[in-house]
């Protein structure tokens, strides 16, 4: 068996699976929606009771971001080039989305005179800087979950693993990477045995029968995840990704997956490495999710709303309808977020020119 090395990962973006692992966790996060905002639990929920695919699918959208937003880092240190970078990434897509979930979708759910009169415009302008769930009136009353927009509380998240990755960098910890290393053994320790009664990321909060956590919780829970990936891309030159490894580690990741107590452990070791180990394999690097155009976030942005809407105004609708029908209507709603919104202002980012050359220089070399 061929040994891949994880230093391989860092070649180009678009060569690479990591675009195709982003587009699947979306999907994971639609399909859990597709059954708990019809008051059901999904299949993978009812058979390991202690996490949801959709859970699983935001875990993998961290791990990949703290080994991507590390590399960038490290290919640019500078604070004020990296912070554009990652506004202009996050914002402009979660602006747009925002508007549209409080402007359009908020609407359709309520009595729109009353909506529009019980609608706090400065909590809404403050949630947008904030990167919060919008903030809007009491929608679809009387469904499981009467909120516009549920699955956006993550990208707040986000963002904050983002302002730790750049003060790690301020400080040079990415150039000490033991130091950094042990830092993240002790925060992935804490947040694996203070609470260990809790799915990793309980997902809408109650949504999924968890009990809710604190907001520090979650942080802490993000930021394992966020400092995992980081540490695979700064021993990338040291790891080495092999089939048996995958099999093993995917072995251990689904018995992690029964036990609430070893299920943090198994997504932050095992699960990082099933992760990166599907990125590194050299069969599906030619697999280029749309390659130049990027769904995840989109799917990911637009899913709940048309979720919301499609239950709304067919009442009887089941689970696996309503995730297939949101698929092929979100696909199209993300393919005009990247192409109208998000790809625009990605070619606002210091350095995206160049970038895009080089990326284009490789795909054809592909």
């Amino acid at each position: 068996m061929k040994v891949i090395h994880s230093s391989d990962l860092a070649v180009s973006g678009h060569l690479l699976n990591f675009d195709v692992l982003r587009l699947l966790f979306a999907i994971f996060v639609i399909f859990s929606h597709s059954f708990a905002l019809l008051g059901f639990a999904d299949p993978v929920q009812a058979l390991v009771r202690t996490t949801t695919p959709g859970s699983l699918g935001v875990d993998g959208f961290f791990l990949i971001s703290g080994y991507l937003i590390t590399r960038s880092w490290v290919n640019d240190p500078s604070a004020g080039r990296f912070l554009a970078r990652r506004v202009l990434r996050l914002y402009p897509g979660f602006i747009v989305a925002s508007l549209v979930s409080v402007l359009i979708v908020g609407p359709l759910g309520a009595d729109p005179a009353q909506y529009f009169r019980g609608l706090d415009l400065g909590g809404f302008l403050r949630g947008l800087l904030l990167l919060h769930e919008p903030q809007a009136p009491r929608v679809f009353a009387g469904t499981p979950v009467e909120t516009v927009n549920g699955a956006m509380w993550t990208i707040s998240f986000e963002f904050r693993c983002y302002l730790v990755a750049m003060l790690c960098g301020c400080i040079g910890l990415f150039s000490r990477r033991r130091i950094f290393l042990v830092i993240a053994l002790l925060v992935g320790a804490a947040i694996c045995y203070t609470v260990p009664d809790s799915g990793p990321t309980d997902s809408q909060h109650q949504l999924f029968g968890f009990k809710a956590l604190r907001v520090s919780d979650y942080m802490a829970w993000f930021a394992a995840l966020f400092l995992t990936g980081s540490c695979f891309f700064l021993f990338r030159e040291r790891i080495r990704y092999t089939l048996t490894g995958w099999v093993v580690a995917f072995a251990v990741l689904a018995w992690s997956l029964f036990y609430p107590e070893w299920l943090r452990p198994g997504v932050l070791l095992a699960g990082a490495y099933v992760v990166f180990g599907v990125a590194a394999m050299p069969a599906l690097r030619r697999v280029r999710s749309g390659g130049y155009v990027d769904l995840s976030y989109g799917l990911y942005l637009y899913g709940w709303p048309v979720q919301k809407l499609l239950s709304w105004y067919w009442p009887k609708v089941m689970p696996w309808p309503m995730f297939c029908v949101t698929m092929i209507l979100c696909t199209g709603l993300a393919w005009l977020s990247w192409h109208l919104v998000e790809q625009p202002a990605l070619r606002l980012k210091p350095g995206a020119a160049k970038r895009l050359r080089f990326k284009t220089a490789m795909a054809d070399m592909a």
